[in-house]
């Protein structure tokens, strides 16, 4: 378990990453992904892009801003609603919103999205919440996710015309939805059922063929921890079924809110554009290519996510105006929330590393550290 009061040894310290390293890395993340954004547009900016920057309609700006902060809103607001203090310990609306970004930031950094997990567990551990306790609420909306992305996927059938994209397009949106179905239905099992991920865990270790004594040792205190962590999680997840089942209810309310307001300001960017496009159409487009992103294996589904946004919007918009709507769609999808989250996660670091630096007991000391005991 997760302890509040240890000094940092120098043998132990050495495991950690170097704040300097985590410093410069996420400032460079920030300041290269802003630069290859505006080289981007400076240098594929279409003939005539002063002329089109005055017939812009600059009136949706002023809807769409509003939408980014709704968007941070209840991204922070699926994690406040465990963390009350009641059943899971108090973490502030702004906290989860602060963990939440940095999940943003590590999500666009990593593949397949999966640094933006860890980072969320660390500031939600950072304030005060264990491991499991994050682990929990995370798994919850992920779930969440899942079912609504069940939901859109039938919504995306009913939508598209089915000529949109050829004959063979609905069976493979078929497809993906039986795939996304089979993946919401092992994290239900997870929720329900923790022992059994645990049993599952061990018999993986028992077929690896390492018996190095290192290796063993890692793998014992490894299990340890992951009990002692199943055991919490479990627990919660039976408080919150026992007190609180509202909370899943609101879950899945405001997962179908989170997602349809990323919709939305993608429909607000077209019109912004002077692009008068058909909303139920745009509206399946946005469900398939948020399919598309979600499960992409390049860090932040760059790339996936352009060309995909491109062949998909090259539907409802003229070529013209593809990479202007792309850049758009995605500082306000993805890259301001990424940049705010690299900011937090800087901040956070510069502040442990300061910590540790006067020489103070950390209150909260990394995971690495505590494994260890």
């Amino acid at each position: 378990m997760i302890t509040n009061s240890t000094e940092v040894s120098p043998a132990k310290s050495e495991l950690l990453p170097s704040s300097k390293v985590l410093v410069r890395g996420i400032q460079g993340f920030i300041i290269f992904s802003l630069a290859g954004t505006l080289l981007g547009v400076w240098w594929k900016r279409p003939a005539g892009f002063e002329d089109f920057l005055s017939r812009m309609e600059w009136r949706f700006l002023f809807i769409l801003i509003p939408l980014i902060g709704l968007d941070y809103l209840v991204g922070g607001l699926r994690y406040r609603l465990y963390f009350d203090g009641k059943i899971l310990p108090h973490v502030s609306l702004w906290n989860c919103m602060r963990s939440n970004w940095a999940n943003m930031f590590m999500g666009a950094a990593t593949p397949f999205q999966t640094g933006g997990g860890p980072a969320q567990l660390y500031i939600l551990w950072r304030c005060g919440a264990a491991v499991a306790d994050g682990i929990l609420s995370s798994l919850i909306n992920f779930t969440a996710t899942l079912v609504f992305f069940l939901v859109a996927s039938v919504a995306a059938l009913l939508l598209l015309p089915p000529d949109l994209f050829g004959k063979n397009f609905a069976p493979l949106l078929k497809t993906g939805f039986v795939a996304v179905g089979g993946v919401a239905g092992l994290m239900l099992l997870v929720l329900l059922f923790p022992q059994l991920g645990m049993r599952m865990i061990k018999k993986i270790f028992a077929l690896l063929p390492l018996r190095r004594e290192k290796f063993l040792a890692f793998r014992d205190r490894l299990l340890s921890r992951l009990e002692a962590e199943t055991q919490r999680f479990s627990e919660g997840f039976q408080k919150i079924i026992r007190k609180k089942k509202w909370a899943l209810v609101v879950t899945v309310l405001t997962t179908l809110i989170l997602f349809s307001n990323k919709y939305v300001m993608g429909y607000v960017i077209a019109r912004m554009l002077g692009q008068n496009v058909p909303f139920g159409i745009f509206l399946g487009l946005q469900i398939v290519q948020l399919l598309v992103i979600y499960f992409a294996p390049t860090p932040g589904a760059s790339g996936v996510a352009e060309l995909s946004s491109v062949w998909l919007m090259g539907k409802l918009m003229p070529e013209s105006l593809l990479l202007i709507y792309t850049v758009l769609w995605r500082l306000a999808t993805t890259m301001i929330g990424a940049a705010i989250g690299g900011a937090v996660l800087l901040l956070e670091v510069r502040y442990w590393a300061e910590r540790a630096n006067a020489g103070t007991n950390t209150e909260n000391t990394p995971l690495i550290v505590q494994a260890e005991k």
